[in-house]
């Protein structure tokens, strides 16, 4: 399963990679913006401004962002002796997993939903709500559990979180671009020498404030899709870990019918989710859906009567979504191998 775990990495960084492209075309566009005579020293700017504001998010992120999301969805810690069974199942689960155990949490709230946070094992949190935790059975508990615990295992914390911080840098530098170019334009700075009126000028102004419009759009896809690939691999995982996909199915049917949202959710914490947090989880392949179609999760873990290994997931995901690969060749060679 290290191999999965890899996999995921390179995937990952290739999209961090294009995103931070992105963030830092948009400094130096503002930093142009903002210095058109002084193109060397505005740029470097531009590129420092846009350092800074991502450097500022990712020490929020990492040092508070487990707190912060914690605390607006209004979640309080637990012990054994609180809730032994919901303890229990925790424990078996990481043990199966092979991670440490999570902190438990739970969210005050009639909604059916649950989620995972941490940047790493060792200080992973799962917390799921008082109405997750009175509907489903312990079978049930344990799946959505383990579905939890893969997004530990498989590091999808960590990456949603890096792409988060990602996404937000973008979303503001985009902003302040947009402003800074209004501002330009009705503050009459105009000039037969100002190399920002010039021909080539207008044209990189004119490419920037596209960019501005665009970054954010092309960034949130790019994000939303990152999140419902990792919602497939999450319950791939979490059937390996308890070779019961139907209880893992019969808990997100009650999901789906759940009629409760989650106001405390934001596009940035909304893929954390097991399912959607905000409107009742249907059928959607919108490119801004944080989740994939919860009937086509259900009806690919129906369809796992021959077997809970990755290869037969692939195989029935192909079928159910019909496009895409989960896993990496080597993960399938192994699953033959066993």
């Amino acid at each position: 399963m290290y191999e999965l775990i890899w996999a995921n990495k390179r995937k990952s960084w290739i999209l961090f990679f294009a995103m931070g492209i992105i963030l830092t075309g948009l400094g130096m566009g503002l930093g142009y913006m903002l210095s058109p005579n002084n193109l060397h020293g505005g740029i470097m700017n531009g590129f420092f401004i846009a350092m800074a504001i991502w450097g500022v998010l990712s020490l929020f992120s990492f040092s508070s962002g487990s707190s912060v999301l914690l605390n607006s969805s209004g979640a309080h810690e637990i012990t054994k002796e609180d809730d032994p069974t919901l303890y229990n199942v925790v424990e078996e689960v990481a043990t199966a997993a092979g991670t440490p155990m999570p902190r438990i949490y739970i969210i005050d709230t009639e909604a059916l939903n649950a989620f995972a946070t941490g940047t790493k094992p060792e200080n992973s949190i799962i917390a799921v709500t008082a109405g997750l935790r009175e509907k489903l059975n312990r079978n049930e508990l344990q799946a959505v559990i383990a579905h939890e615990t893969g997004h530990i295992y498989n590091r999808d914390i960590l990456y949603l979180t890096f792409a988060g911080i990602m996404l937000g840098a973008i979303v503001i530098l985009s902003e302040v671009v947009l402003r800074a170019s209004f501002f330009s334009a009705i503050s009459g700075r105009s000039s037969d020498n100002d190399k920002k009126d010039s021909g080539a000028g207008a044209i990189i102004q004119l490419l920037v404030i596209l960019l501005a419009i665009f970054a954010p759009i092309l960034t949130q896809i790019f994000y939303f899709s990152l999140s419902r690939k990792r919602e497939y691999l999450a319950d791939a995982t979490a059937v390996n870990f308890t070779r019961d996909p139907n209880s893992l199915a019969d808990a997100l049917e009650k999901i789906a019918q759940s009629a409760t949202p989650m106001p405390q959710a934001n596009k940035i914490t909304a893929p954390m989710y097991i399912a959607t947090p905000h409107l009742k989880a249907g059928d959607s392949d919108e490119l801004y859906a944080t989740h994939p179609p919860i009937q086509k999760r259900i009806a690919i873990l129906r369809a796992l009567a021959q077997g809970t290994d990755y290869k037969t997931y692939q195989r029935v995901y192909n079928e159910v979504v019909g496009k895409g690969n989960l896993f990496p060749q080597s993960v399938l060679q192994n699953d033959e191998k066993q």
